[in-house]
């Protein structure tokens, strides 16, 4: 039986305690820009750890950590502890949606979106 090649995707690796709908937002913003996107569990708590793994072992180059209440956006050509982007997660869904967006778009190199005004 031959296996059918997946398809090149960002790869997400979160911390196995984040709780599922921790990550709609975010994966709807990538989904919404028409880049596939594999999710993995680790045990890992460190976010640029988790990030960095990704990045290298996505065919894009392109990585997600989150762990705690963060997010980190790397890609494989930068040192762990120097991702492209860290943000919190979850402060609210358009923000976290623009996070995965941007994710998105520097696997398709156009510019990225702004994050939404946070109303005080």
């Amino acid at each position: 039986m031959t296996r059918k090649p997946t398809p090149p995707a960002i790869l997400c690796h979160v911390n196995a305690r984040v709780p599922e709908p921790a990550l709609t937002s975010l994966l709807l913003g990538i989904e919404e820009e028409g880049v596939p996107v594999e999710v993995h569990r680790f045990d890992e708590l460190n976010p640029l750890t988790l990030a960095h793994e990704a990045a290298v072992s996505s065919r894009l180059g392109i990585g997600l950590g989150v762990s705690l209440d963060y997010v980190v956006t790397t890609t494989e050509k930068l040192d762990e502890g120097r991702p492209y982007i860290a943000q919190f997660l979850g402060e609210c869904p358009e923000q976290d949606r623009v996070i995965g967006s941007n994710a998105a778009r520097i696997v398709k190199r156009i510019p990225l979106r702004s994050a939404p005004e946070r109303n005080h």
